[in-house]
């Protein structure tokens, strides 16, 4: 794995890394439609401006997208690059205990 996508992939897991972004990540998954921040308030332990931050720092490393119409701020996970990126980290740990076992 090259440096630029080990430190991509670092990014990537410090934004998940944290208990309420895990728990947008999470909420976000059961959502068809996207949602405001109001809407998800529910799952963390922080006020609406702290689930705005978190969906902030999300929206930066492009775990969710944004979708803004006038004052108000959609948010839908983008689920094909999460998955992408846990499946690069997990085929690394598949090859190398493979590469260790033979």
């Amino acid at each position: 794995m090259d440096a630029q996508t080990v430190e991509s992939l670092a990014g990537f897991l410090k934004a998940l890394g944290e208990v309420n972004r895990l728990s947008l990540v999470c909420q976000l998954c059961d959502c068809s439609t996207p949602q405001n921040a109001m809407c998800l308030c529910e799952c963390c332990s922080v006020d609406s401006s702290g689930v705005s931050r978190h969906l902030k720092v999300l929206s930066k490393e492009n775990i969710v997208s944004v979708e803004k119409r006038g004052r108000e701020r959609s948010y839908s996970l983008n689920r094909s690059y999460v998955a992408s990126q846990l499946r690069v980290l997990a085929q690394k740990i598949e090859e190398t205990g493979m590469e260790e076992e033979s």
